[in-house]
């Protein structure tokens, strides 16, 4: 037994390797530069048409997947694994495949779906679940909210089309309901006034629907005075924390308090 052929011969096949390895890394993080290339040129090319953005989006993330997936199969064909040996392997295994697939497979069905039916467009803001935020893409699995306190929410898109969306966006109005407890000895006509008066004196605020302002609730330690209004989606939040500050100070000017909860207790002494 000659030594050093065998050292040779496997010197030369663990150069031969190295060099598939290398090759293989090459293909496919150049598929996946390519891929992110792709995506973007595709969003950019779709944009410029009369196609909706959240279809750009998802067409774009559909793209990238396709391209990765070929790159992945040309990095495993370089480091010599038989393709057609691998694909029966997986065919023989595909009952497992469909099991662990079945989310993704899913995710993807929802996201053509949601492309097709259009139940919101990108830009529009959504109540889902616990979350609320404005829609900032749709990939094939995920669509992603970015919140008003700018975090980034994905979930998947089976969820989306299972489950209850509402859409602040669609009608491009949105009803702000405000509520203020006063105290039973407080003056409730004059407390309607000011709360008329600062929704009056804010043109953001539709004068039709006309607002609604009314006692709402007898509370426990107060009285609950209800103010609805309607404004555009993208004055919401700018006009409910100027009302929170402008009724608190027009309260406090007025006399009218704002209790904190509390409790009378009665004693009653044994004889």
């Amino acid at each position: 037994m000659d030594w050093q052929v065998i050292w040779s011969n496997f010197l030369h096949g663990l150069a031969d390797f190295a060099g598939n390895v290398v090759l293989a890394a090459v293909i496919f993080f150049g598929g996946w530069f390519l891929a992110r290339l792709a995506a973007r040129l595709t969003k950019k090319a779709i944009s410029k048409g009369k196609v909706d953005a959240l279809a750009a989006s998802f067409l774009g993330s559909l793209v990238k997947a396709v391209v990765l997936v070929v790159a992945g199969v040309s990095a495993v064909a370089q480091l010599g694994v038989n393709i057609t040996s691998l694909v029966a392997a997986l065919g023989a295994a595909g009952l497992t495949a469909s099991f662990a697939l079945q989310g993704s497979l899913s995710n993807l069905v929802s996201g053509i779906q949601i492309i097709f039916t259009k139940p919101f467009h990108m830009g529009d803001y959504l109540a889902f679940g616990t979350y609320e935020g404005t829609v900032k893409k749709i990939e094939i699995l995920s669509t992603t909210l970015a919140t008003f306190d700018n975090k980034e929410v994905v979930i998947p898109n089976s969820m989306i089309t299972s489950d209850v969306v509402v859409n602040f966006t669609r009608s491009g109005t949105r009803r702000l309901d405000l509520s203020y407890g006063v105290s039973y000895q407080a003056d409730l006509k004059r407390a309607k006034e000011i709360l008329k008066e600062l929704v009056e004196s804010d043109s953001r605020i539709f004068p039709d629907p006309a607002p609604l302002i009314a006692v709402g609730e007898l509370r426990d330690s107060s009285v609950t005075v209800v103010c609805k209004v309607w404004c555009k989606e993208e004055d919401y939040w700018s006009i409910y924390y100027r009302m929170q500050e402008a009724v608190k100070e027009a309260f406090d000017q007025a006399g009218i308090s704002i209790p904190y909860p509390q409790l009378d207790v009665h004693m009653r002494q044994e004889k």
